[in-house]
């Protein structure tokens, strides 16, 4: 009831304020002029649109930030705790109440106050590293949502001469309508044989009942891998997220994160420095990714297993490596087609090239060879146009994704397949020897509270949904007084850096990952990238004037994202301002910040090699380089107090693998310690980062696992995927 009430009210509070919205976008956008004009009152109404689609967590964040947005900022900070609080307070409350004057202002007063705000923000960059609040950070977001809104505009793209496809001398798999490309085959299964939670909650008693959590890289190929060498059991996987099909997918930015992302891809850490993105759909993440899929080989598969062998995990490596090929067969993994690849990451690419073979990387002996170190990224992909949205769904489904592959497969097979259903807790119960089992699964669905019964359970919802689920569930670790549950949570980590060119890069018209420099030293890949103008909008650090004047230079920018795996690990725990309760309590080591800075390095001089005029990074003061000699000054001491956005879609650990039960959450057959029918097949068993993309990686682990589950069918299997339900 409380809660309600608190949410009809922070609507009323958002509707009277939207003329307040409108006004605040136009003076942090820049205002524009000509074809470029922000209309505050489409902003507004974009940004609306935004919170009526968003969970309510998410709303009253929004909300919130809205309230407290710092009009007026204390020029600095007192020492002491209490002093600070008190100033605080006052200035949050003059905030709170500015909201009138701001609107009556006029054009050149509105620009003041947030000239003066940007500058008090900047000035107090450094204490607010360790506020509860951090307000350079929220401010950020909601400046996000609105220059997403702002870039949703028909206006806009034309004024960008940003068109949402490229006509190509070949077709994608749905066909030559690329304004309007219709449900493909697989959508249709899909659509016509979903389930809801009520119908397939009842266990028959005839038929051995899996149930798969989760339908994402881990728990597709799973349910796939035990419906192939048991055809004779009942499988359901189920998804908190919804079912999109490819015709419904949108080519805007505002409708796809807050439909098909956890939390409108704004999911923060704890101390609010770091952002985790995660698929919430069908497919999962492998829906919402950029088709990259990478096999770790060479050095990092040697990285890879003699790390975890040190642990003392002992698999059987040579068949866990060899799943990786029958995985990239079905997904038709191969190389990024040349066609598609845009010409900002050629020109980052012969950047690096040039410093390669020049040996102008002194602090790095590369431990691949020159002409292995640049790689064209390989990708699970057919026939791709090179849209550039792989982050907002493929209309075209030719990124390979659960959602074209596995999951219609399996729903050929006889799967069900239940989308819409929130598992909120495992019914556990003691066996009688020791251990535990599921005997039942909690979960809400539009039908209402519904209870799946189950012979064995698959969790694969994430590194973080899993860790929650377990936790909520009242499973925290084998032994007592142990906590293993959401521990040993890492990622690999990255941020953009931009080149401004004098000819155009093409910024938005190919596919997403273009090439990857290998620097195995840093433990580092740094990927050329590109994007739709949505996407543009979050790497834009600038505020007004300066925003509009990136803003124009967009389609003569070229960009790369260093992606390390962390040395530091944090955990999953509770904590009052998290997501449902619970918090990614994780940070970036000093280390860290180091090869993050040092990957900046590399690619800004590759940049300036090749004509750049400008290069930035997204730190909140948007500060820029205009020449090499610049580099070491403007990354000098890189850090939290720089506020520069640093993100994960790459989320590991939390359940983590180990022989030991003090140790780890699952054994090295991925079932978890004393639960007798219960096996995890996502990210968070992986025990620690593993630098390249994990998706190829978490279905590798998957299937590996669901090749070890105990059979309950005599019938030949067949090694490889078979397509279409045919055995």
């Amino acid at each position: 009831m409380i809660r309600k009430l608190l949410i009809a009210l922070a609507w009323l509070y958002w509707k009277i304020n939207l003329p307040f919205v409108a006004a605040l976008s136009e003076t942090v956008l820049g205002y524009g002029e000509g074809a470029f004009l922000v209309v505050g009152r489409r902003v507004a109404k974009g940004m609306d649109r935004f919170m009526h689609s968003v969970p309510d967590a998410v709303f009253l964040q929004f909300v919130g930030t809205l309230a407290l947005f710092p009009l007026y900022t204390p020029p600095s900070q007192p020492r002491s705790n209490l002093a600070r609080a008190w100033v605080n307070f006052w200035y949050g409350l003059k905030s709170f109440f500015s909201h009138g004057e701001f609107l009556i202002r006029r054009k050149k007063g509105r620009t003041e106050m947030i000239a003066t705000m940007l500058e008090r923000l900047n000035a107090m960059a450094p204490q607010e590293e360790s506020f509860l609040i951090k307000t350079i950070v929220t401010t950020t977001i909601f400046k996000w949502a609105m220059a997403m809104a702002y870039f949703d505009e028909q206006e806009i793209w034309t004024a960008l001469d940003y068109k949402p496809f490229i006509e190509r001398t070949f077709n994608p798999p749905t066909g030559p309508n690329l304004a309007s490309p219709p449900r493909s085959e697989s959508g249709e299964l899909l659509m016509r044989n979903r389930k809801t939670a009520k119908e397939v909650a009842s266990r028959p008693s005839n038929h051995l009942t899996y149930l798969v959590i989760g339908s994402g890289a881990g728990g597709a190929v799973a349910a796939r891998t035990i419906q192939e060498r048991n055809p004779d059991a009942r499988i359901i996987m189920l998804d908190s997220g919804p079912l999109v099909t490819n015709d419904k997918f949108s080519d805007k930015a505002i409708p796809t994160v807050s439909s098909i992302y956890m939390n409108a891809a704004v999911t923060l850490s704890a101390d609010q420095q770091f952002i985790f993105q995660q698929g919430r759909c069908i497919g999962g993440s492998t829906t919402v990714n950029n088709s990259v899929a990478f096999k770790p080989e060479g050095f990092w598969w040697t990285d890879l297993t003699s790390t975890w062998k040190s642990m003392g995990i002992e698999l059987d490596y040579d068949d866990l490596n060899a799943q990786y090929d029958v995985i990239a067969k079905r997904l038709h993994v191969q190389k990024v087609d040349e066609r598609v690849i845009i010409q900002g990451a050629r020109t980052t690419r012969a950047g690096w090239q040039s410093m390669v073979m020049e040996g102008a990387m002194p602090q790095y002996e590369m431990a691949l060879a020159p002409d292995d170190s640049i790689v064209r990224a390989p990708t699970n992909s057919l026939d791709c146009i090179g849209c550039g949205r792989c982050n907002y769904g493929c209309q075209y489904e030719a990124k390979l994704s659960m959602l074209a592959t596995m999951i219609p497969d399996f729903v050929r097979a006889g799967g069900l397949l239940v989308p819409d259903a929130q598992v909120e807790c495992l019914n556990l119960v003691a066996d009688g020897s020791g251990k535990s089992r599921v005997a039942s699964v909690s979960v809400n669905s539009a039908q209402g509270a519904v209870t799946i019964e189950a012979d064995r359970v698959i969790l694969a919802a994430g590194a973080y949904a899993s860790s929650k689920l377990l936790w909520r569930s009242g499973f925290t670790g084998m032994v007592n007084g142990v906590r293993t549950v959401g521990k040993r949570f890492s990622v690999n980590a990255g941020s953009p850096i931009v080149g401004v060119f004098s000819e155009p890069q093409g910024l938005w018209a190919g596919q997403q990952i273009g090439y990857a420099l290998e620097v195995p030293e840093l433990k580092m890949i740094i990927e050329t990238v590109s994007g739709p103008p949505g996407v543009i909008a979050m790497t834009l650090p600038n505020w007004g004037a300066e925003f509009q004047s990136k803003l124009r230079q967009a389609n003569y920018m070229a960009a790369a994202v260093p992606v390390f795996s962390t040395d530091a690990y944090g955990q999953i725990r509770r904590g009052f301002l998290g997501d449902s309760g619970y918090v990614l309590d994780f940070s970036l080591s000093e280390r860290d910040w180091m090869r993050l800075e040092q990957g900046f390095k590399l690619t800004a001089r590759a940049m300036f090699r090749m004509g750049a005029k400008e290069v930035f990074i997204n730190r909140f003061r948007g500060n820029s380089m205009q020449r090499e000699d610049q580099i070491d000054e403007y990354f000098a001491g890189l850090g939290p107090s720089d506020f520069v956005v640093v993100q994960s879609a790459h989320m590991q650990g939390g359940n983590v693998i180990s022989p030991s039960p003090y140790r780890g959450v699952v054994d090295e057959k991925l079932r978890v310690h004393g639960m007798e029918n219960l096996w995890i097949c996502d990210a968070s068993v992986i025990p620690s980062p593993i630098t390249v993309n994990i998706a190829l990686t978490v279905m590798a682990l998957s299937r590996y696992a669901a090749l070890r589950m105990p059979l309950a069918s005599s019938r030949p299997f067949t090694y490889e995927f078979q397509i279409g339900g045919s055995f």
